[in-house]
């Protein structure tokens, strides 16, 4: 479920402050569309709320793709390859503490999931591919904006171009072997 909370916009940080989900949500392409977009408007000089927006678009994309992967052979193939690099964003993301509470990457999706058609999968990719392209400039801008280039940001940088390859088809990687056990923030 998404819950927009427009009583506490200030700054409009969709990511930080507005969005809880669970495993109940509706739309994971609408609410990666709107992370997207805040990702967007974001500041690159607000390089934790950068940080913070890209966590929450790696979830909502990471749900999107499950769905998709579900509904067709082509993008389950696909989102095989897009595990590893999503789970390496993930632990590139948590290093640096910008993860918000409570938004867990969805290991798999949850038991109730109702299977999408083959349209609306093929939608979800090109929102994940979108987010993906928004995520490389701005992390990009981020930073270029610090006075010292942050090597924290490189390895975000180049994983969300990996992952848009991923998807796209050019990029085919390593099946992911979690760690044991695996890290809370991937259930």
């Amino acid at each position: 479920m998404i819950i927009l909370l427009p009583d506490v916009l200030s700054g409009a940080r969709l990511a930080a402050v507005t969005v809880a989900a669970d495993s109940q949500v509706k739309d994971p392409c609408a609410w990666l569309s709107a992370v997207t977009l805040d990702l967007a408007g974001a500041h690159p000089a607000d390089t934790r709320g950068v940080l913070l927006t890209v966590w929450d678009g790696l979830v909502a994309a990471r749900l999107a793709g499950l769905h998709a992967a579900a509904a067709s052979p082509r993008w389950r193939a696909r989102q095989q390859h897009a595990e590893a690099v999503e789970f390496d964003l993930a632990l590139q993301l948590t290093r640096n503490c910008t993860f918000g509470p409570g938004l867990a990457v969805p290991a798999r999706l949850p038991g109730a999931a109702v299977a999408w058609p083959v349209a609306r999968a093929d939608a979800a990719v090109a929102a994940i591919i979108s987010f993906c392209a928004t995520a490389e400039t701005m992390l990009r801008r981020a930073g270029e904006l610090t006075p010292v280039w942050e090597d924290s940001l490189l390895g975000p940088v180049a994983l969300t171009r990996w992952l848009a390859d991923c998807w796209t088809g050019r990029h085919t990687g390593c099946p992911l072997r979690l760690p044991v056990p695996p890290p809370s923030w991937w259930r």
